[in-house]
């Protein structure tokens, strides 16, 4: 019979796209798939954005749709979609649709690598984008009304405190799980699905037979940042639907005309380096759409994942005379082989808090970040330039970077940590080292005031008190701190905003989310060190590395 004949896609030429429109049919789900050229206006369509596999199964072609009489296998994860579609009744409504899995030949690597560069304009010239997270769960619809409840809340003019006093009650409780639940369902966590929820100017979220539009999502996200005591901050799935509500805000802002905003692949692929992917090229790859330095990295499909990675740490440094770039490798998972340059960065990591490093503060924008541009002013008095204004003296054998720099110090020592035992600095003596002497700053107010002191930070205590620093242990010189005297609040400091809006909140994501370590170097300088660090590493300055401080909150 002609259904049981596999569907073959004609060749698409590097200035096209397909589209489809689904059709009558008695039995199965059938549809057309017609070719439309980007140089030409295109049909009013939808763009669909979903996750190819649901949660917790793998990604599957189990079920057809007919295109000319011919089978096509179309992933498991679009059927309750199209279910929904026809439910809705929308599915027969002569609408032209982009649904990637459909429209692009997947195994042609060429063809696929030409449909990246056209995303940006498909997403961005859609009529509308329909996020699609999936079928309905026994809290899902409270999660969607509660979103609309947030919405019509976050209108008023409240202030923080009244926001807490009236969302963070026992009654609203069943609310902030069903809403953490749906932020962590799989869509969120794909790499893809990111310029899919920044580019379109109109998108509705979809679950089930409910829908939620973006502005609602994104302020019932920024509900749950100011409702820490929810819990809901500590989830993963927050972190991903955060990071993208800032993504969009600077998105708008680098828009508008005359705006001095950037989006650097590296500060995206940093953000959200603990993405998922499928193929680790899409890392770089499905993000390029966001993206102001674009010309750095065109899509090869042809090219092995380091390979990609290792051209475009090539072409920042070589673009920008900067070895910013490589500060990242430090901090992403390693694949375990020998053959990978170590001083290419992976942009893969499990930890959802990796960033920002220094780099990522500069007033540079070779770096960026995701702070909102109200943030991003520079204070020139409080700038700063490690290499002065030395460029990069670089170049490369194969793929080995020879550079040049200036050895700073040594790590002598290094503080315990969760996954890690402590690392005894060396015994100190004033009169064999030429080194400078180093100040203590007094020690964050939060050991002075009524707060109680959470148990990760008691464990953290337990693994750096014994560290030697110039010849006395953290803990004493703790002690001598207090004993000369720290200034003390007027008022105890509510905790819920200390422990998130302050100093403090800052230190424990950095010490016990990102698993840092306190280190000493061979001089007496103290600073925090990646887990990856061992006593006798090398401090060095290389020549083209420029980090700089933003403004006054910078380090808050």
């Amino acid at each position: 019979m002609a259904e049981n004949i596999p569907y073959a896609y004609a060749p698409i030429k590097l200035n096209q796209i397909r589209l489809l429109k689904l059709v009558h049919h008695e039995a199965s789900i059938a549809a057309v798939l017609k070719t439309f050229s980007l140089n030409e206006p295109l049909p009013p369509f939808h763009s669909l954005s979903y996750a190819w596999a649901t949660d917790g199964t793998p990604l599957t072609k189990n079920w057809n749709i007919l295109i000319n009489k011919q089978e096509l296998a179309v992933l498991d994860s679009l059927r309750p979609f199209f279910d929904a579609l026809r439910s809705k009744g929308e599915s027969l409504g002569g609408r032209w649709w982009w649904i990637d899995s459909i429209c692009i030949n997947q195994a042609d690597l060429e063809e696929r690598a030409q449909q990246v560069k056209h995303m940006q304009h498909i997403y961005c010239h859609a009529d509308q984008v329909i996020t699609w997270l999936g079928e309905e769960s026994p809290d899902s619809n409270l999660a969607m009304t509660f979103i609309k409840h947030v919405d019509k809340i976050s209108r008023k003019n409240y202030n923080i405190q009244e926001l807490r006093t009236l969302l963070q009650t026992d009654e609203y409780r069943p609310h902030w799980t069903a809403l953490s639940n749906l932020l962590s369902r799989r869509w969120w966590s794909r790499i893809w699905t990111v310029q899919e929820f920044v580019l379109p100017s109109s998108i509705s979220f979809w679950c089930g037979n409910r829908n939620v539009s973006r502005v609602a999502v994104c302020r019932s996200i920024s509900m749950a940042d100011k409702c820490t005591s929810t819990g809901i901050k500590e989830t993963p799935g927050f972190t991903y639907g955060n990071n993208r509500r800032r993504a969009w805000g600077l998105y708008k802002a680098m828009k508008k005309a005359g705006a001095n905003v950037t989006l650097s692949l590296p500060a995206l692929t940093a953000y959200f380096g603990s993405m998922k992917a499928t193929d680790d090229r899409d890392r770089l790859y499905g993000l390029m759409g966001l993206s102001t330095d674009k010309p750095l990295l065109s899509v090869n499909y042809f090219l092995s994942t380091w390979e990609v990675y290792l051209r475009f740490a090539q072409a920042f440094i070589m673009r920008h005379k900067s070895l910013d770039i490589i500060s990242f490798a430090s901090i992403y998972d390693t694949p375990g082989d020998s053959s990978w340059p170590t001083w290419v960065p992976r942009w893969r990591t499990d930890n959802v808090l990796v960033i920002p490093l220094m780099v990522s503060q500069s007033p540079k924008t070779l770096i960026g970040n995701l702070r909102t541009p109200t943030a991003l002013d520079v204070d020139p008095s409080i700038s700063y330039s490690a290499s002065g204004t030395i460029e990069a003296t670089s170049q490369f054998e194969g793929s080995a970077l020879l550079c040049q720099g200036v050895i700073l110090d040594t790590v002598d020592g290094l503080a315990g940590s969760r996954h890690s035992q402590m690392v005894q600095s060396s015994t100190w003596n004033f009169k064999q080292t030429s080194c400078s002497d180093s100040s203590f700053s007094p020690t964050d107010t939060l050991v002075r005031t009524a707060c109680s002191v959470p148990e990760e930070l008691k464990d953290w205590f337990s693994w750096v008190m014994s560290l030697q620093i110039q010849g006395h242990s953290f803990e004493s010189i703790l002690r001598e701190s207090l004993q000369a005297g720290v200034d003390t609040p007027g008022s105890t400091p509510n905790q819920d905003e200390y422990y998130h809006s302050t100093f403090f909140g800052r230190f424990f994501d950095t010490v016990i989310r990102m698993s840092m370590r306190l280190m000493v170097t061979r001089c007496g300088h103290i600073g925090m060190a990646t887990g990856k660090a061992m006593k006798g590493d090398l401090f060095l300055l290389h020549h083209g590395i420029e980090p700089g401080k933003q403004g006054p909150s910078a380090w808050a």
